[in-house]
């Protein structure tokens, strides 16, 4: 059975947390952020659900060092502070994902759940993969393919789907958000949803080109997409160039998303014209109904043996201007 270390001061806290998972995780406590550090080196648990208000030691603090320390189990973070703010904070520290108290029990189950099934189906060594993938030509052999891929999108999903094929080949962990000037999607390497990736790339429209989050974080930001990446190899002699390789690829990003954007005007206008194209043809069916009703009506008025009368000439000569004006009409 999975071990999850809940990480909080209140006793009450803890009871009702410990009775939502016992039924599913064996569960060990840590009243602080210290405590957790101590136990998390001595018996690494599987998840850690970890408080950010509490004594000696605050939950971003205590992140930090797990994650200096070299452990990589997730850790959702739940609080009464769930600001935009709180949650990039969260985020910076090494967290995994966000809950705001109170904690809903079938919310809660469902991110430990998700969290556990990435972590293990995660990839080894990520910054050796890396390391690794820009050690010899392969690299350029991805972004070729990347360039190769991207132009064949027809939609933003596709888009997002070549992109992560290229970074899952340099072992990175990645996030996406693609501007469309309408819903700006969000997209997850691993399919899953993550709040605090998804609130951090929607802050970033009109923010710096490349910055950097802590270590091993960092954002690349063009006008129609942002990217996120979570383990950028730390080798001085790599960095730059991984970074060099990423913003290539988000200039092929943003060129395709352009295509997929005028490729969607373009079909929104055919349908229109031809909407409007419908209506022009039955407009002009029923102004020819309408004409021939009244030519009818006119011409059973008169006599077969009489000739057209200066009055009944002008009524025709009227039905057919108001007819053409009416044709001119529709067809501007």
């Amino acid at each position: 059975m999975e071990t999850i270390l809940i990480v909080d001061d209140d006793d009450f806290v803890v009871e009702y947390h410990t009775h939502m998972l016992s039924s599913h995780y064996h569960t060990e406590v840590a009243k602080d952020g210290e405590t957790a550090l101590k136990q998390v080196d001595s018996c690494p648990p599987d998840l850690i659900l970890m408080d950010i208000q509490m004594p000696r030691m605050n939950g971003y603090e205590a992140a930090y060092k797990i994650r200096l320390a070299g452990h990589t189990m997730p850790i959702l973070f739940f609080s009464n502070l769930s600001s935009l703010e709180e949650r990039l904070k969260a985020y910076d520290a090494g967290g995994n994902d966000f809950i705001a108290k109170p904690v809903d029990e079938q919310e809660l189950l469902m991110k430990v759940s998700v969290l556990l099934k990435a972590h293990k189906a995660r990839p080894g060594n990520a910054e050796e993969v890396a390391v690794n993938a820009l050690s010899d030509l392969s690299s350029l052999g991805y972004v070729m393919g990347f360039y190769r891929d991207s132009f064949q999108c027809g939609d933003l999903s596709h888009l997002a789907r070549a992109v992560f094929k290229l970074t899952q080949g340099f072992g990175l962990k990645c996030s996406l958000i693609i501007r469309d000037q309408k819903t700006n999607p969000c997209f997850f390497d691993d399919g899953i949803t993550k709040n605090i990736d998804a609130a951090l790339l929607e802050s970033l429209q009109g923010a710096g080109r490349i910055m950097a989050f802590g270590k091993h974080r960092a954002a690349f930001n063009w006008r129609h997409a942002s990217l996120l990446v979570k383990n950028m190899p730390v080798h001085a002699d790599k960095v730059g160039t991984m970074r060099d390789y990423l913003a290539y690829v988000m200039d092929g990003v943003e060129q395709c998303v352009n295509k997929v954007l005028l490729e969607q005007q373009l079909r929104q206008t055919i349908v229109q014209f031809k909407a409007q194209n419908t209506d022009i043809k039955a407009g002009i069916v029923t102004l020819i109904d309408d004409l021939e009703m009244q030519l009818d009506s006119l011409f059973s008025s008169m006599s077969m043996d009489n000739e057209l009368s200066e009055e009944a000439e002008q009524q025709l000569i009227t039905l057919i201007q108001a007819a053409r004006a009416s044709a001119d009409t529709k067809l501007e």
